[in-house]
């Protein structure tokens, strides 16, 4: 009898072993993945025809590192698909027997071209000490200036930078962390109820195209809720945000001997796009705006290149790029006849320099005007239940999910962008705080939770 009790204990530890342990993610895990992440130069270019999808070998290889990692996890009916364009797609299907809503969480793998982003150089700052912090490459990032203000809350805590000669990519390698350890949590422990749990890693977010090769056909629904993880702000999330149109003008020009300009027929398509720009009224700069005010921000100026030759420019030719930014549509259509005016004007000034214009890209939408009602309250309860008080605002700019709203409208409800962790996005006083992502992690089970009680 004794035999026959040791040996059905000893099978039954062996059962009890073979099966994987929940897992939890820690802080040292954490770092661990973030690291790996921001090592990466993924950083996506600016291009001027409003078409062309780039993709930088940087960003290839963090979406097969993101990719091969969440199929390591070996989720029983998840389906992880890595798209031609570089997208990473997960699907985890619901593991509750009644209809609740869907979630779809996204965030972006590229990083932004507007800071130098090669040979990233992460450095750790474990047990944080209130006071500056040194970088080697001549910065100091400090808690008494706009890019180090968060870090006053987060004595103690681990927090990451660059070198200070390079962007971080916290923005927004932070949210593919938090997302990549939110899938594996889910996928090692199906004690944690859920409905239908997507999530998509975009590219070419930081460049306005995010949603430029996003397949709905992937997922082939509608989610009922769609969560960004990509916000800046610690303490708030967005339920609104900038209506965001990218225009372009091309001024064709004639160049010959300037002694002999005029009676040669010189069209000075510089000096016409200069004068175009200076008809934007400077209280519409973004320089002078704030809260809810839009603005016209006529960005770049620059010569195209050559159709015979493009390795060098096009001399006769300029471009001026411009956005406009509005909150509500009669401001937007203020901006746009605002620009047709100035065409108008520019054209009678300089009648030789022909100007065209390309047709109005809608780079995102409000999410105000598709955000169901109840997500900002699912939000706010489900970050008091991770120790956190996050407030509604209007954001300043556009993210992945305002992105994904304007190219489907029909398939996309609002999505609200919530903090990632981020903080000085865009420079090379990036950083993040390792224990605020872990936190960010639970934000988003608890709302993959709450979804279930509704």
């Amino acid at each position: 009898m004794k035999k026959i009790v040791t040996f059905l204990i000893a099978l039954a530890a062996t059962v009890f072993c073979s099966q994987a342990a929940p897992v939890k993610v820690d802080a040292q895990k954490m770092l661990e993945r973030f690291l790996s992440y921001a090592r990466v130069e993924s950083a996506s270019v600016y291009v001027s025809d409003m078409q062309v999808f780039p993709m930088t070998d940087g960003q290839r290889e963090l979406a097969r590192l993101v990719y091969d990692e969440v199929k390591s996890f070996d989720g029983k009916d998840v389906k992880v698909t890595l798209s031609d364009d570089y997208y990473v797609y997960v699907d985890i299907p619901s593991n509750v027997k009644r209809q609740v809503p869907s979630i779809l969480l996204m965030a972006h793998l590229d990083v932004t071209p507007e800071a130098p982003g090669v040979g990233i150089k992460p450095m750790v700052h474990r047990n944080y000490d209130g006071g500056p912090i040194v970088l080697p490459g001549g910065k100091t990032l400090s808690p008494d200036t706009p890019q180090g203000a968060h870090l006053k809350d987060l004595v103690g805590k681990t927090i990451v930078t660059s070198d200070g000669t390079t962007l971080l990519g916290a923005d927004d390698k932070t949210g593919t962390a938090v997302l990549v350890s939110l899938v594996e949590e889910l996928i090692s422990n199906p004690k944690i109820k859920h409905g239908r749990v997507m999530v998509a890693f975009s590219q070419n977010e930081d460049v306005g195209k995010a949603a430029l090769r996003y397949d709905p056909s992937v997922f082939d629904c509608r989610p009922d809720v769609v969560i960004d993880v990509d916000g800046n702000m610690a303490g708030r999330f967005s339920v609104g945000n900038f209506t965001a149109v990218g225009q372009s003008y091309l001024f064709h020009g004639k160049s010959v001997h300037p002694g002999h300009g005029k009676e040669n027929g010189m069209a000075d398509a510089l000096a016409a796009a200069a004068y175009f720009v200076s008809l934007v009224p400077p209280e519409l700069n973004p320089s002078r705006r704030e809260g809810n005010e839009g603005y016209v921000h006529c960005f770049t100026l620059f010569h195209p290149k050559r159709v015979d030759d493009p390795k060098k420019d096009n001399e006769d030719d300029v471009i001026v790029g411009v956005r406009l930014r509005y909150f509500d549509r009669e401001e937007g259509e203020y901006q746009k006849r605002l620009m047709e005016e100035n065409v108008a004007k520019t054209r009678q000034v300089w009648p030789r320099v022909e100007i065209t214009k390309t047709d109005d890209e809608m780079q995102y939408e409000n999410i105000a005007y598709a955000l169901p009602e109840f997500v900002p309250d699912l939000v706010r309860k489900a970050a008091a239940k991770a120790g956190m008080t996050l407030e509604p605002q209007l954001e300043r700019g556009g993210t992945t999910s305002a992105m994904m709203t304007a190219r489907f409208p029909d398939l996309m409800p609002g999505g609200s962008c919530v903090y990632s962790g981020q903080q000085a996005e865009h420079s090379v006083y990036e950083w993040c705080c390792i224990e605020e992502m872990l936190q960010i992690v639970d934000l988003c089970e608890n709302i993959v939770i709450e979804l279930t009680k509704m």
